[in-house]
């Protein structure tokens, strides 16, 4: 069969370019703007081109946006994914441009977002135009998009993923991630273990005689401090694990701590965070179990120290098959548009696929290229916008034979 034309126009470019400008231009930073205003952007223009949306939420200022094209009561045969919110901005004054602008220069579209995951939702919605304008009738199944709220609070799904699943709307043969990258997608994703300490001494005046006397181990500081550096240096031994892994291990990083209440007092609690990266191979239970023994050696030295653990996020390590069906639509798609496959590979940060995954629609990442996800000057190439657009349409009518 004849494959069809989906090189987007330079009327389509014009718009979704313009779209994720505007986007950019509509701050969604997690813990300071809801994603309601984005929200009504993107629906505004899936409107406009004559795509099905729906909203629907948890949180009315945080709802999800789901955007159809494609013959209606067949089950879904690609489902895209894309997250409204953003990272803060930090230093604004580090920015080369401000970073809720949209300025374009040099082949690039600044702001935070661009990438992360703004440019991945405007590629998304011009994919959807594209198929309604050139191969509506070859759509064997609809295609979706779901552009979710409060990812970056710790993917946890509680707004977005999780309440589509109860409700019923999440579907999909398989799912692309909007994430940026065209010359690699992610399969896989290594799991996320955090855990809060609290060490409980006694308050005393350092100036005092009962504290110069006292067993040391009631500072509730010192004693903390005893446990990250403990922790910090916990390996574990290499398990059985999918060879895609093998570049990755278990990581123990103590990354938060407070405590103490004066520069004079004996501080009595203290609080910290430990971030634990984890890989199939070793189970969170043998991890916590680790760290428990850890805290236990440092408490058999610091008798009077009491300390209680906590476990604060648990997100289990992921990766779909690699003969999964979204896989080999992806790669023969980047293929037709840019002449070699992506990269196959996992990563270490951790991301949503892992609850698509646990529903059953094998989730990789895909998206525009760019740099500065998560840092300043954060940036879009402009051309692989376009090249996603397309990418993305080409994935859909492969996923919509199965």
């Amino acid at each position: 069969m004849r494959k069809i034309d989906l090189t987007p126009d330079e009327t389509l470019r014009g718009e979704v370019l313009a779209l994720c400008q505007k986007m950019i231009q509509t701050p969604s930073v997690n813990g300071m703007d809801d994603e309601l205003h984005l929200a009504h952007v993107i629906a505004a223009f899936a409107r406009e081109h004559k795509l099905d949306v729906e909203m629907t939420a948890v949180d009315a200022q945080r709802p999800n946006v789901l955007v159809h094209v494609g013959p209606a009561r067949k089950e879904t045969g690609l489902l895209l994914v894309g997250h409204m919110d953003t990272v803060p901005v930090g230093e604004v004054s580090s920015w080369t441009h401000k970073p809720f602008n949209g300025v374009l220069e040099g082949g690039r579209l600044y702001g935070r977002g661009a990438i992360d995951n703004k440019g991945g939702i405007a590629a998304a919605l011009g994919s959807l135009v594209l198929l309604k304008q050139k191969a509506g009738l070859r759509l064997k199944r609809p295609v979706m998009l779901a552009c979710v709220p409060d990812e970056e609070s710790g993917a946890t799904g509680q707004l977005g993923i999780k309440h589509l699943q109860e409700i019923g709307k999440l579907a999909g043969k398989g799912a692309i991630y909007v994430y940026p990258d065209l010359h690699r997608t992610a399969i896989g994703h290594r799991g996320v273990l955090r855990l809060k300490m609290t060490a409980q001494g006694r308050s005393f005046h350092t100036g005092s005689l009962a504290w110069q006397d006292e067993d040391k181990s009631l500072n509730a500081v010192t004693g903390m401090s005893a446990i990250m550096l403990a922790l910090e240096e916990m390996t574990f031994a290499s398990m059985p694990q999918p060879d895609i892994f093998s570049r990755y291990h278990t990581v123990v990083t103590p990354t938060l701590v407070q405590g103490g209440a004066g520069i004079s007092i004996v501080p009595e609690q203290c609080e910290a965070y430990v971030d634990i990266r984890l890989v199939p191979g070793v189970s969170r239970e043998v991890v916590e179990d680790s760290v428990q023994r850890a805290i236990d050696g440092v408490i058999a030295a610091r008798p009077q120290l009491q300390v209680g653990v906590e476990r604060v996020t648990y997100i289990p390590p992921t990766v779909i098959p690699e003969d999964s069906a979204i896989i080999q639509g992806v790669k023969d798609a980047v293929v037709d548009v840019r002449g070699t496959p992506p990269e196959v590979f996992v990563s270490g940060p951790a991301n949503e696929s892992y609850l698509l995954n646990e529903y059953g629609i094998p989730t990789l990442t895909l998206g525009p290229d760019g740099q500065g996800a998560h840092a300043v000057d954060e940036y879009m190439e402009v051309a692989s916008l376009y090249q996603t657009m397309e990418i993305y349409a080409r994935a859909a009518l492969a996923m919509g034979r199965l």
